[in-house]
């Protein structure tokens, strides 16, 4: 498990066995704000310091996200893109839930509203 800090949110990284695959649940915990999302978009990288690109993104203690934060998300999905990986989001408040829908994710991006849902698309 690893865990970075940045003012006003926590990112959180642990490793979850899911039916015969080693998949990673990234926990955003806080907000995304102009104070920390350009720290944030500079180290997120750490999520694959140990080359697992099967990820769940759990939102659900994701209070707010500004541009560079949805930016940062979309870099992730690239990532894991690249890498030939999956990407799905679980676990979304009502007002993330909007924010989501309105980016435009590619279609392979599954969103979900629980983190149980989200274990389903492994």
């Amino acid at each position: 498990m690893a865990r970075t800090e940045f003012e006003g949110l926590f990112i959180e990284t642990r490793r979850l066995p899911v039916k015969e695959k080693e998949v990673l649940v990234v926990t955003m915990n806080g907000k995304v704000t102009n104070s920390n999302a350009f720290e944030i978009s500079r180290k997120i990288n750490f999520v694959f310091d140990e080359g697992v690109y099967e990820i769940i993104l759990d939102l659900s203690a994701l209070e707010y996200i500004n541009s560079v934060g949805v930016a940062t998300l979309l870099t992730l999905i690239k990532t894991v893109d690249q890498h030939n990986g999956k990407i799905v989001i679980g676990g979304l408040n009502h007002f993330l839930e909007n924010v989501i829908r309105l980016m435009e994710l590619p279609k392979k991006v599954a969103i979900y509203h629980t983190m149980d849902e989200a274990k389903t698309a492994f």
